[in-house]
């Protein structure tokens, strides 16, 4: 048509909207790189912008003597991530959940492969998504969005899109008696199992301040370095601390690398804030011998688990595994890369079997995955003090332990729910369903049986087809209960059921049968369980016109679905159950 012209144009689309938002950051209007791997390569991914060439008069106005020249553009490389979509998904999913649940300003999650360094999963909830990314993302800030001034806005946005498992620093609290431990070990002062070397009287003294085991007023008595870890004890990780010295502590916090940053490939990472050795006092050799008074980020927490997991060594962690041309050849590629070895491959070892500890028979046995051999460390670190006080829930854990796969931090930041603030209770038990799914997923074999409890599960039958008299004689062969909202006639057949074939059950379960597709239209809500004893939460469940599938003994510490949501009658609520009794 004359006088009109059609010119192509571009824009990055992101099809999996907010599936790692904060890894990809987002492009701006001229496709420019503006967070994440997006700013971080941008040179790499921007390629060289096409144009089109015309000619104009002094006055700037097009000419009519000569032709348009279109010049194309050239594309920019790829890039592979070591991110894996699966896990990512598996992370944000309970990541997001864990934050509701417990009323959470928001939390981090890291995943990475100990003996490499590559980034499995790194996760923040709330999150945002890039195809939107000057949109507010939560509903409360949604809420008071036109109400806010530029300023304001800008520094909302800026905080949504903040990597904050990289950017954000917090006191970690008792996860960070695992470098304690490393350099009370590496020194040669204990040794792992060494009996009656430490001991708890539920508070200490030092420097003129009583500081005190979360025990307290109760005690953990005569211990072993091994003991002190399994129990979180705060008094054994001071006096580890006061053993090792102030000046040769410091040069394991620098030897961990904790005041730098960890080197990763993305934008906006800050290194930790520690004390100056030159002015450490007594008291702040004690604290930050149980992970007080100082603050690191979710990423420097990894690393150092990473280093117990792999030999000992301090591993740089990345995001982009190649860079690729448009043609598939491989233009660079990253490699390993170990910065120093920090502590012995025999301590390495000595902590990773203390972390076993850890999970199977201390603070964080919420944490088992059946089948497979987890460690891991608790954590609740104080932030600020007096009126402002708040907590970090946190956990961090590898499996398996004889050959470390992977290895996770998880935190929670001002959690404020029912279940409290201590990362054995509500962090602990969402990174072992983590863990669970990602090892299944990556196809690690399990590597050893684990029998719970003494309830066996059965597969559901295929009662379709069937009539209810016939349904009703099989469910009740194999221990079940049928149930129905439909009205069955004599020659009335089964078209749905609940659960479906091939889900398992315990005895003493309800399948529901209907001979209508109204099975879609019958919800309930779940209740909530938590915290309840494995008798009471079975009932509440089953009078609920639900089914339980019971993992653990004890009581129930983390269910799904979440209690309130709406589910169809006769689905499977997954409850775990746990001794709760010294969690921390």
């Amino acid at each position: 048509m004359s006088g009109i012209k059609v010119d192509e144009s571009s824009k990055r689309i992101y099809q999996f909207d907010n599936l790692a938002s904060h890894i990809l950051g987002f492009t701006g209007t001229d496709s420019q790189g503006l967070y994440g791997v997006e700013l971080k390569y941008e040179e790499e991914l921007a390629g060289i912008p096409g144009k089109i060439v015309g000619s104009a008069d002094g006055k700037g106005r097009e000419t009519p003597y000569k032709e348009e020249q279109y010049v194309a553009p050239v594309n920019g490389y790829d890039l592979v991530l070591t991110i894996d979509a699966t896990i990512q998904s598996i992370v944000e999913k309970n990541l997001a959940k864990a934050v509701k649940e417990n009323i959470a300003n928001y939390g981090s999650v890291v995943m990475m492969r100990p003996k490499t360094g590559e980034i499995l999963a790194m996760a923040n909830y709330p999150d945002f998504n890039p195809n939107e990314a000057f949109t507010p993302s939560t509903e409360e800030l949604k809420t008071k969005w036109d109400t806010m001034g530029a300023k304001e806005k800008s520094e909302a946005l800026s905080d949504m899109w903040r990597n904050k498992a990289i950017s954000n620093t917090a006191e970690p609290g008792s996860t960070f008696k695992i470098v304690t431990s490393s350099a009370v070990l590496e020194e040669g002062l204990v040794e792992l199992d060494q009996p009656g070397v430490f001991n708890c009287a539920g508070a200490m003294k030092i420097g003129g301040w009583t500081i005190r085991c979360w025990r307290h007023p109760r005690s953990h008595g005569s211990q072993s370095l091994r003991e002190g870890i399994k129990n979180s004890c705060n008094p054994v990780f001071m006096q580890s601390a006061q053993k090792v010295g102030i000046e040769r502590y410091c040069e394991y916090l620098e030897a961990f690398n904790l005041k730098e940053k960890t080197g990763i490939d993305l934008p906006g990472e800050v290194g930790g804030i520690l004390h100056d050795p030159k002015n450490m006092t007594e008291v702040d050799l004690a604290t930050t011998g149980f992970g007080q008074t100082f603050q690191i980020t979710a990423l420097q927490s990894l690393v150092t688990v990473a280093a117990v997991s792999n030999g000992g060594n301090i591993i740089t962690p990345y995001v982009v595994k190649e860079i690729k041309s448009q043609d598939g050849s491989i233009i660079s590629k990253t490699e390993p890369k170990i910065k120093k070895q920090v502590i012995s491959s025999e301590t390495a070892a000595d902590i990773l079997d203390a972390l076993y500890t850890v999970v199977e028979d201390g603070t964080g046995k919420a944490a088992r995955v059946r089948g497979y051999s987890v460690g891991g460390k608790t954590g609740t670190g104080e932030q600020e003090r007096g009126a402002n006080l708040w907590y970090l829930a946190s956990f961090v854990g590898v499996a398996p332990i004889n050959d470390p796969e992977v290895c996770i931090v998880f935190n929670l930041y001002n959690p404020k729910g029912p279940q409290g603030h201590q990362g054995g209770t509500i962090c602990a038990p969402v990174v072992s369903n983590i863990l669970d799914e990602t090892l299944r997923y990556l196809d690690i074999n399990p590597d050893y049986t684990l029998e719970e409890n003494n309830i066996k599960e059965i597969l559901v039958p295929d009662l379709t087809g069937k009539s209810y008299e016939e349904a009703e004689k099989t469910v009740k062969e194999l221990g079940f209960i049928l149930a129905s909202d439909s009205k069955f006639e004599t020659d009335d057949k089964i078209t749905n059921q609940i659960p479906k074939l091939g889900a398992s059950l315990v005895p003493g379960s309800t399948i529901r049968v209907y001979k209508t597709d109204d099975v879609e239209k019958i919800t309930v809500k779940v209740p909530d369980v938590r915290d309840k004893t494995l008798e009471k939460a079975i009932a509440m469940i089953r009078s609920s016109g639900l089914n339980i599938r019971i993992i653990g003994n004890g009581n129930a510490i983390i269910q799904e679905p979440s209690a309130g949501e709406t589910v169809q009658k006769g689905s499977i609520v997954t409850v775990k159950f746990v001794d709760t009794t010294d969690l921390h």
